[in-house]
């Protein structure tokens, strides 16, 4: 049965539990930025090789898979090429959230941490609609079941923002499992634990 879920984790990228990681990587990031920096980072900068070495250009739709077992939580990372980001409008995220989760159940891989929501909330509710109706689209065309984890920077906005969006109907076929209250403040990662690399450029030339 077709179903997206959405789960909210306010770790870093790499210390979730997923099938798969998906980072996004445009032309315009120099240094890498946002999850997909802290997973080149992980990876000792193995991304970035990729870049440097014209392997991965950044190109809309393009992607490159990885084996990520041991610096992720994640066996695999899936790194999508999100085009100039001055280009990204809704229909190419909702063509990137269907891509995403097509490539997902092609591998029989049901859970996902995301690593793209901040960067589709650019265009405000318009960007995340796209995004998760382009995930819900593939699980239906596939009759399968996506569980999708957002986490890092940013998880209690896209919680505020994707709570308003359910409740007025405009994230048909996805429904979000809502974190239990705490009453205690999100952890943040020291700079000894990661968080994060301002260096980053100075280790390739």
């Amino acid at each position: 049965m077709a179903s997206v879920v959405i789960e909210f984790d306010d770790q870093p990228i790499e210390r979730v539990c997923a099938d798969l990681v998906v980072v996004g990587y445009s032309p315009d990031d120099r240094p890498l930025r946002g999850a997909a920096g802290r997973a080149d980072w992980r990876l000792c900068g193995e991304l970035w090789q990729l870049v440097t070495s014209k392997k991965l250009s950044g190109a809309l739709g393009q992607a490159a898979l990885l084996s990520a077992a041991g610096p992720l939580r994640s066996a695999l990372l899936l790194v999508v090429g999100l085009g100039h980001r001055t280009e990204l409008d809704v229909d190419a995220w909702r063509e990137l959230g269907s891509e995403i989760a097509r490539r997902a159940l092609d591998l029989r891989l049901g859970r996902i941490a995301l690593g793209l929501a901040s960067d589709a909330a650019s265009l405000g509710s318009e960007g995340t609609c796209a995004l998760f109706g382009g995930v819900a689209a593939a699980a239906a065309e596939h009759g399968a079941a996506v569980h999708v984890v957002i986490a890092g920077d940013g998880v209690l906005a896209r919680l505020s923002e994707l709570r308003s969006l359910a409740e007025a109907g405009l994230l048909a076929g996805v429904s979000l499992k809502l974190p239990e209250a705490t009453g205690k403040p999100a952890k943040r990662p020291s700079p000894e634990q990661g968080d994060f690399p301002h260096k980053q450029g100075l280790r390739f030339k």
